[in-house]
């Protein structure tokens, strides 16, 4: 998205990315650049509700949260910055690539019956309780049996 003006939503969100990024260790900040150099005047935002960081990224994942402190950086923003900061996109999985959008069903039960380890991202998707969470990451450690040592 490009933020527009100097007082609406995005451009405040914007502005602490900006600074974020300066307080960022040299690699971080370089990672970040070179994965938004085209883009330098866009903002990143995701809405998912689950994220999923790699054991290797964990330390950097909670080195780059401890630099957001109490700022007002939503996270929406926040994790976008901080996957971006950690690795570069052409590691990302190509999950829109292999996304399922599937209609809710009386058939469900839950959202955990829509998901697949075939196709890794599923729209829309809530997850509404703890059990919910639970079973998703039983799912998902199909395709990635080390997620089973978090359940």
């Amino acid at each position: 998205m490009k933020p527009t003006g100097n007082s609406d939503w995005f451009s405040v969100q914007a502005e602490l990315v900006k600074k974020t990024v300066s307080t960022m260790p040299a690699h971080f900040q370089v990672n970040y650049k070179d994965a938004t150099k085209n883009n330098h005047e866009t903002l990143t935002v995701c809405s998912s509700e689950v994220f999923y960081v790699p054991k290797r990224l964990v330390t950097d994942f909670i080195d780059l949260v401890d630099l957001v402190g109490d700022m007002d950086l939503h996270y929406k923003v926040a994790v976008p910055m901080f996957f971006l900061s950690m690795d570069s996109p052409q590691n990302f999985d190509p999950v829109l690539g292999s996304m399922v959008y599937k209609r809710k069903s009386a058939s469900f039960n839950t959202s955990s019956s829509l998901y697949s380890a075939k196709a890794p991202a599923v729209h829309p998707w809530s997850i509404s309780s703890e059990q919910d969470f639970i079973k998703l990451v039983q799912q998902m450690a199909e395709g990635d049996p080390l997620l089973m040592e978090l359940v």
